[in-house]
């Protein structure tokens, strides 16, 4: 099958490969000229565990093209994909500015039947406006929201475990069924249902997950003032089978360009239906507390140093990701230069310009390894949970800082190896 995708992020361009990968024809195509220019000579402009290589397979069978030209994308297309950007606006509400301009381009370059996918996250109502806008054409918009990881994008998008369809007829059912034949040889993973449900999975998806989180977050600072133990709480909760393991850690708080966007955008959402959104109110601050309460932790060691040196371990969203939108380590890092205190900080992925972007020229340097980003530090803060800072050599990184306490914001740590190389172990809900 020919499929269009339009979008070179990490939803269209994973997507694009993974239909690739399958056998699929795929034209990926993107505004940005200089994305565009990257992947053609193989250089994928994002880091994603095994993405390049299934971008090089794609476009060395001849499979994956990519593209400036919405007329070209879209020409004997059978299906165009939308994965553009759906940013947030200051209210919380969804810019769909980059979605409805892409669907006015399609709609000016159609002469055939063609299917449009709705991939990237929109509120619900949008499948509705979208179809306005391809009145009086050959046209249909299915909505079919990606849930994609990152960090283990390539294998979410090759391996799915649930495909959500929003789409109002049967032939619309049928073309479906015949674009994931391939990923769905094992068993049955499409889910039909109407695209206001299809819409609001998504949403609905991530909230719950995202609650989970703060739920424990909260659990463990009452844990903090009581004195148990939160990851035996949590061990004790998750052999529950009605509960599970999944989402049950506590630790900094979320962050990325999903969970943040998706609960604001719902809160607004509800707010406009006159439904009281409180417990997605409700998480959004408690994830917005967790960051002071491990700010409150740094301030505490600190106090009677006068020029004090604070070390970040990790600074993107999540291991294995260079992504910084919404990141914990940038919240903190932020309120910590406000106060005066030098930051540092080190991450095996993240460069020094994607933090001046957000941070400012100059305010947070990054170091080229963790052990030396700790040299002369009073305080250190593993905040991003990558593999290589799991077990790291205690007695050499008490020789290395100044002071001697250790925040474990994602409780990686055995307390009993940190005060044995003489450190002070601080964690999140660790009594």
């Amino acid at each position: 099958m020919r499929i269009s995708v339009f979008g070179a992020g990490y939803v269209g361009l994973v997507t694009a490969a993974c239909f690739a990968e399958v056998g699929h024809h795929v034209v990926c195509c993107d505004k940005d000229t200089s994305k565009i220019a990257l992947l053609r000579a193989g250089k994928v402009p994002f880091f994603e565990p095994g993405l390049s290589e299934l971008v090089a397979n794609g476009v060395r069978s001849a499979r994956l093209e990519f593209t400036a030209d919405a007329a070209s994308a879209v020409s004997g297309a059978r299906v165009a994909v939308l994965a553009v950007g759906t940013p947030p606006l200051a209210d919380g509400s969804t810019d769909l500015r980059q979605i409805h301009g892409v669907a006015d381009e399609i709609r000016g370059h159609v002469r055939q039947t063609l299917t449009v996918l709705v991939k990237s996250t929109v509120p619900v109502g949008t499948n509705e406006s979208l179809t306005k806008v391809f009145a009086g054409t050959p046209v249909n918009v299915i909505s079919n929201p990606e849930f994609l990881r990152e960090g283990s994008a390539v294998a979410d998008g090759l391996k799915p475990d649930r495909i959500i369809v929003g789409a109002r007829t049967d032939a619309d059912r049928d073309l479906i069924r015949e674009l994931y034949e391939p990923f769905a040889r094992n068993h049955e993973k499409l889910m039909f249902m109407t695209p206001e449900s299809a819409e609001l999975v998504k949403y609905g998806a991530n909230s719950m997950l995202a609650t989970r989180i703060s739920f424990m977050n909260e659990l463990a600072e009452y844990a903090t003032r009581i004195g148990a133990d939160i990851e035996d709480v949590r061990r004790g909760m998750g052999a529950d089978p009605r509960i599970g393991s999944s989402y049950l850690y506590p630790g900094i708080g979320f962050g990325g360009s999903c969970f943040p966007k998706d609960l604001r955008s719902l809160e607004f959402q509800m707010g406009q239906h006159d439904v009281d959104p409180k417990i997605i109110t409700s998480v959004i601050a408690r994830n917005e507390r967790q960051i002071e309460v491990v700010v409150d932790a740094i301030l505490g060691a600190i106090t009677s140093q006068p020029k004090p040196v604070v070390v970040l371990w990790g600074v993107a969203f999540k291991p294995n990701t260079d992504d910084i939108r919404e990141a914990p380590a940038l919240k903190v890092a932020q309120l910590l230069l406000d106060r005066g205190v030098e930051v540092r900080a080190a991450d095996p992925i993240v460069s020094q310009a994607q933090i001046d972007e957000v941070i400012g020229k100059g305010r947070l340097s990054l170091v080229e390894s963790e052990m030396k980003a700790a040299e002369g530090a009073d305080v250190l803060v593993l905040v991003t949970e990558w593999r290589q800072y799991r077990s790291p050599d205690f007695d050499e990184l008490r020789t290395l800082m100044r002071g001697s306490t250790l925040i474990d914001g994602r409780n990686q740590w055995s307390r009993r190896q940190v005060t044995a190389a003489g450190f002070t172990y601080v964690g999140i809900g660790r009594s």
